[in-house]
């Protein structure tokens, strides 16, 4: 009798844990999942939620199918990540975001369609899947770190003319980037990396058409003396200058509006910059450590100044920020140690920590 117990309750065990399932997973978002196809259907109106673990999640290696219908507008961060038996997704013509490492390590899914209805696809959002191709459609303006890395089966990428922004190490490990020739390597219109070991005293004309500069595109690369950007080019990405110390001049077009955080930090051999009207904010750390920096221009477009965006910029002996600005963020200016003047105007009405310590230094002359 104990062994014929025995033998009925494992054969109960598999059954319980590929149970039906159903739930909540956003405010007007629902999920049925049927155990009989390991098939998950997301339906509903609106945004899924974020997830660090999905409800899904301790049945995530018997998804075959995931099925998000018309309605949703988004998929949440971590949705079905690690669903390691998926082979089909289909994506409903509402979607417009794909959030931050939705489907990363589904290794089983080779292929995916993504509809026209998304704008932006999430850092890591496909990291490590199995995926052999990709088609980003024509309604993708930006892609974000790690999207694909990892993804070493993937041969062949359509990124199309929309597309103006791409994230740090986007396409890294692929079959694609690794197929690619040593030097600058363009996905779609962004100029995405400078492959292999850049030379002493290297110049580089980004071609014309060009509409960014991914992030990291350039970064470490010390033999870079010297860049001509076009002004097609409406983004610089994170990191993509970093620790250019070669670097002894760069003109932003006026075509630029953004530039990333850490995007010229550590080049030590620039001397000035000019940051063009079209920018609005100067990011985090965005000029740190620029110690050859000895003169800057702020436009008055400028409403905001980032964490440590001039932090160890010790070549610098004044700065005149200008009425447009705001808010200056903490440890803007730390570490300026030849800093005599700063123009700080009425218009700024927050000053983060340490900065407000600048007043206190007497070698500074505070001029309102």
């Amino acid at each position: 009798m104990k062994k014929q117990l025995l033998l009925f309750i494992s054969m109960l065990l598999p059954l319980v844990a590929m149970a039906d399932d159903s739930g909540s997973c956003g405010t007007n978002v629902t999920y049925t999942y049927v155990s009989s196809t390991g098939t998950l259907t997301i339906q509903g109106s609106g945004a899924m939620s974020d997830y660090d673990n999905a409800p899904w999640y301790s049945y995530r290696g018997d998804i075959k199918t995931v099925v998000i219908k018309d309605g949703v507008t988004s998929i949440g961060q971590f949705a079905f990540n690690y669903c390691t038996g998926l082979t089909s997704v289909t994506i409903g013509n509402s979607v417009t975001s794909i959030g931050f490492a939705a489907f990363s390590c589904c290794f089983g899914l080779t292929s995916i369609e993504i509809p026209n209805s998304v704008t932006s696809i999430g850092g890591q959002a496909f990291s490590s899947c199995g995926l052999t191709s990709v088609t980003i459609p024509n309604s993708v303006t930006s892609i974000g770190n790690l999207t694909f890395y990892y993804c070493d089966g993937l041969t062949s990428i359509e990124i199309p003319n929309s597309v103006t922004s791409i994230g740090v190490q986007a396409f890294d490990n692929t079959a694609w980037y690794n197929n690619q020739p040593n030097g600058l390597v363009y996905a779609g219109k962004v100029a995405y990396k400078y492959k292999g070991t850049m030379p002493d005293n290297t110049n580089i004309t980004i071609k014309e058409g060009t509409l960014g500069i991914a992030g990291e595109a350039f970064s470490g690369c010390s033999g870079l003396t010297s860049i001509e950007i076009p002004n097609s080019v409406t983004s610089i990405g994170q990191w993509a200058f970093k620790d250019c110390s070669g670097l002894t001049s760069i003109t932003i077009p006026n075509s630029v509006t953004s530039i990333g955080d850490l995007a010229f930090s550590g080049c030590s051999g620039l001397a000035s910059i000019e940051i063009p009207n079209s920018v609005t904010s100067i990011n985090d750390y965005a000029f740190s450590g620029c110690s050859g920096l000895t003169s800057i221009t702020i436009p008055n477009s400028v409403t905001s100044i980032g964490q440590s965006a001039f932090s160890d910029c010790s070549g610098l002996t004044s700065i005149e920020i200008p009425n447009s600005v705001t808010s200056i963020n903490d440890y803007a200016f730390s570490g300026c140690s030849g800093l005599t003047s700063i123009t700080i105007p009425n218009s700024v009405t927050s000053i983060g920590e340490y900065n407000q310590e600048i007043k206190g230094e007497t070698n500074v002359e505070i001029i309102p």
